[in-house]
């Protein structure tokens, strides 16, 4: 027996918990037997730190073979039940290895050792553990059998056939007489994801224990019964199921929107019930669940109430509940502009900004052949809407007279692009330059008689660029820009670059260049991107050959892919391999977005960069290009010893879809020996089988 042998056992009977603790850690570097054997007197130890420990480092222990049927004899320890839990950790964390042994339990262990060997085949899901579990569903204990339906509820991550044996399993369940089967049946399968048939689910809303599960079960099924019957739910004098009724109808309704004789089978319902129609409304208010809120406030939108406008209005500022107040809204179209200007006025500034920015949609449809009616309620709101104190109401107001402002809103907006909140600001110049494009004598009446060393020289450098991009530029407009050059204010100077751009030329392109120079490092990045508007390659390329600095590199070649795509490919791809993570990915991120025949091979050298940073940067941007030779990259990179580089891969392939990516997905998670990797694979395939639902 070695010395290092003889003082991990030593350590291991010490009674201090920490020093058994980091003596578990060592266990992975011993020799079997003894590896294996310390193993099981760590998963037996006293202390629950100790057990964590060994469960956590098992994965690691050899001969993997002999610790998983070790450990699988483990679960039949019938005095000792932090070892028979902490046998099950281990066993999950040895992942789909451990299989085989926590099958073979199955055949030998009493009903309490069953189960844990059930949660083990549950926590590293595939095909032959699944099989194994919806043999258990016939089990004679009844605890075997609850628990090998929830474990059936992760098939979807062992793969289509797992998740098909899984839920017609399942589905037969629903008929076991015993009611905790059952309940665990109708969770499994809505964690399954699967469609469970009306016909399964309707003589259950008649069991007051299996109602509120059988209603969850419902959400997202778009037959005409399923609908009505959710709809009727919504009046459950109990809270809770009216609750869940709620989100399952919400379900259903974005599942069956565009369908219009299905919604309007669920707001016919809606309406007649006076009780459902409240407790919607209770439920659409702010305070409560969040996703029942959101249901809500979809449903009222059918109903079609105006009363219901200004709870709907609240939701507009709720993030979380947004996108449903707003779909819910454009189902009212015009008839919600009044209630909804009433809610806005008396509301919290963010409240008063999300109605602001649902105006332009509704004002436009209360228009006729899309123009907005001058005086319309909707508009003359926006306007007011300027005046408001709060960056939350100004902003919002800004973009949406960006898309319905008239001539006569230009001096209004002006006033804003010089705000020292970079949100109204930003908003601001985006509206003035919608507006200037849209109304171009209006425009040029704006720039007409102003100093460019003025405080008002900002606005007239965005009416120009306006002007300049319609094609509707004078001779004396460069004029005026390149005076603006030297204007004391940084936002002008930048202002005056971007509009020469515009406007293009020779001696543009010198002015501009004098620019680079800049002590602001704003405007000098907007002379680099200029250059490349102005199609300067050359100069470009020189610069990209003699910057150091990574963020102006970044500038560079981001300026160069605009002005000649070619050039900026040739100057950045010997960059990928560079030493300075920062210069890499730079070059990482130029590359990827030129499509040129060499990308793929470029970037796929640069997925194997020493830095994990750079290596993951590459592999986004093989996945962003769509080429089955990006899989092959991301093959490799799942392979990688770096266990951050594999589970950014698994990532990416969860988000690539189809059947190859899945299938390498499926590969590495057999064969995967971290913990934190398998979760992330099996959450990747999670991600693939939610994408996967109809939208």
């Amino acid at each position: 027996m070695s010395d290092r042998v003889t003082s991990v056992r030593a350590r291991l009977a010490d009674a201090e918990p920490e020093v058994r603790r980091l003596a578990t850690q060592e266990i992975p570097a011993l020799p079997a037997p003894e590896s294996c054997e310390l193993l099981l007197v760590a998963l037996a130890d006293g202390d629950w730190r100790v057990r964590k420990e060994a469960a956590t480092i098992a994965a690691r222990v050899e001969p993997r073979t002999a610790v998983v049927f070790a450990v699988a004899r483990a679960l039949g320890e019938r005095d000792h039940i932090g070892l028979r839990n902490a046998a099950v950790e281990a066993l999950v964390s040895i992942g789909p290895d451990a299989v085989p042994g926590a099958i073979d339990a199955l055949t030998r262990l009493d009903a309490d050792g069953r189960k844990l060997a059930v949660e083990m085949l549950a926590g590293a899901p595939t095909l032959p553990g699944m099989r194994a579990l919806a043999k258990c569903l016939d089990d004679v204990d009844p605890n075997v059998v609850v628990a090998a339906a929830e474990g059936l509820g992760r098939a979807h991550l062992a793969g289509d056939e797992a998740r098909e044996l899984a839920s017609a399993a399942l589905t037969r369940l629903l008929g076991a007489e015993d009611t905790p089967s059952r309940l665990a049946a109708l969770e499994a399968l809505r964690n399954l994801d699967e469609g469970v048939p009306w016909s399964a689910l309707e003589p259950l809303f008649a069991d007051p224990l299996l109602r509120r599960p059988a209603i969850a079960a419902a959400g997202g099924s778009t037959t005409p019964r399923a609908v009505r019957a959710l709809a009727e739910a919504c009046a459950d004098p109990s809270p809770t199921l009216s609750l869940e009724a709620t989100l399952a109808l919400g379900r259903s309704i974005e599942e069956a929107w565009g369908d219009d004789d299905l919604l309007d089978v669920a707001a016919k319902t809606l309406r007649a019930s006076p009780q459902a129609h409240e407790r919607l409304r209770e439920l659409a208010k702010a305070g409560g669940d969040v996703a029942a809120r959101g249901a809500a406030v979809l449903a009222l939108g059918l109903v079609r109430d105006p009363d219901d406008v200004a709870v709907i209005a609240d939701a507009l500022a709720d993030d979380s509940t947004a996108d449903r107040a707003e779909a819910a809204l454009r189902l009212f179209g015009q008839e919600a502009v009044e209630p909804l200007l009433v809610a806005g006025r008396t509301g919290a500034p963010s409240l008063r900004g999300a109605t602001i920015s649902m105006l332009p949609q509704l004002a436009l449809a209360a228009g006729a052949s899309g123009a907005v009616p001058a005086e319309s309620e909707g508009l003359i709101a926006m306007r007011e809407a300027l005046s408001d104190p709060s960056s939350d109401v100004v902003a919002p107001a800004l973009k949406s007279l960006a898309i319905v402002g008239g001539p006569t809103d230009l001096a209004a907006v002006a006033r804003h692009v010089s705000s020292p909140d970079p949100k109204v600001a930003g908003a601001a110049h985006g509206a003035l330059l919608a507006i200037a494009a849209r109304h171009l004598e209006t425009a040029r009446a704006a720039a007409t008689g102003v100093d460019p060393r003025s405080d008002g020289a900002l606005t007239v450098t965005i009416v120009l660029d306006a002007l300049a991009r319609a094609k509707a530029t004078r001779p004396e407009d460069a004029e005026f820009l390149t005076s603006a050059l030297t204007h004391r204010e940084a936002a002008v100077r930048r202002g005056a670059i971007e509009a020469l751009a515009s406007i293009g030329g020779e001696d543009v392109a010198v002015a501009v260049t004098l620019s680079l120079a800049d002590e602001e490092p704003v405007v000098a990045h907007a002379a680099i991107r200029a250059l490349g508007r102005l199609g300067r390659a050359g100069q470009l390329a020189s610069l990209a050959a003699t910057t150091r600095d990574p963020i102006r590199l970044a500038s560079v070649l981001r300026a160069l892919k605009d002005a000649d795509p070619e050039r900026a490919f040739a100057a950045a791809r010997p960059l990928l391999r560079s030493t300075e993570a920062a210069v890499a990915a730079a070059a990482v991120e130029v590359v990827g977005a030129i499509d040129v025949e060499a990308r793929i091979e470029a970037l796929m050298g640069a997925a194997d960069h020493p830095d994990h940073e750079v290596a993951k940067l590459a592999l986004a941007q093989l996945a962003n290009t769509g080429d089955e030779r990006a899989l092959a990259s991301l093959a490799r990179a799942i392979e990688h010893e770096a266990e951050a580089v594999r589970r950014y891969a698994a990532e990416l392939l969860g988000h690539e879809g189809g059947a190859e990516a899945e299938s390498m997905l499926r590969a590495r998670l057999d064969r995967e020996r971290s913990a934190e990797v398998r979760n992330t694979i099996m959450a990747a395939l999670s991600a693939r089988r939610e994408g996967e639902a109809p939208a």
